[in-house]
């Protein structure tokens, strides 16, 4: 039969494990220590049983309210700033509802029309595409100007010399491949943006900010242009623009 002693040392094995069951092996410890000195003394079975019941109660609450407060202090930030992290959850649904409202307006428009009344309407899409454009995030931008390029908007917008675009904040934009050749991009932001294969012959890029976006052998500019005076940075055919 095992001793009292033995039992406490079994204990101490089992809850040796973190803080809060660190404490909790210290309770009941505690509590077996009370058990063989209330069974060394006279007390009746019921009263034995109740004071047992009663220790036991109040060292597992003990034992979950402490690892829980402990816990507690383990968490991640981001765990601890829950309200933060609803605002952003939610300000990511908004972008999203804002790009798929406008990819449904502008393809039920665009299949409505006949090709005239597109070039007609042109200068009211600049307006819904501006608006639209600043209230997304880089990536959902890029899915913007895909659809603008593969809508032929783009190419209908240089022809009408109205520009989609004009002002626009398109930083860190990953804009490879898009056909911009004839379009205005005056005043354009393009701070970092990824412009590797991008056509930019003729276009206007007067006052456009280039800082630091980068290019590669695929990009075509002018030949008067020069990407280096542009702050722009040059990357390799497999390097990546980051």
């Amino acid at each position: 039969m095992n001793t009292p002693s033995q039992e406490i040392i079994k204990l101490d094995e089992v809850y040796n494990t973190t803080k809060s069951t660190k404490l909790g092996g210290y309770f009941f410890r505690k509590v077996e220590n009370l058990k063989s000195t209330i069974h060394s003394a006279e007390f009746s079975q019921k009263t034995y049983n109740w004071l047992v019941l009663s220790v036991t109660a109040c060292a597992i609450f003990l034992v979950f309210t402490i690892g829980i407060f402990t816990n507690s202090f383990d968490r991640p930030a981001y765990q601890l700033t829950t309200g933060q992290g609803n605002v952003a959850i939610t300000a990511d649904v908004h972008r999203q509802a804002v790009l798929s409202d406008y990819l449904k307006t502008m393809t039920a428009t665009i299949i409505k029309e006949n090709p005239r009344s597109i070039r007609r309407k042109v200068v009211a899409f600049r307006a819904m595409t501006q608006a639209t454009l600043e209230e997304l995030d880089p990536i959902r931008k890029r899915f913007v100007i895909m659809f603008l390029q593969d809508a032929k908007l783009l190419k209908i917008s240089a022809q009408k010399h109205a520009s989609l675009l004009m002002g626009v904040n398109l930083a860190g934009v990953n804009l490879q491949g898009v056909n911009f050749r004839f379009n205005d991009l005056q005043s354009v932001n393009l701070e970092n943006a990824d412009l590797r294969g991008a056509d930019l012959r003729k276009a206007k890029l007067n006052n456009a900010n280039l800082t630091n976006s980068c290019y590669n052998n695929y990009t075509l500019f002018d030949k008067k242009f020069d990407p280096v005076a542009a702050d722009m940075r040059e990357v390799g055919q497999l390097q990546m623009c980051s």
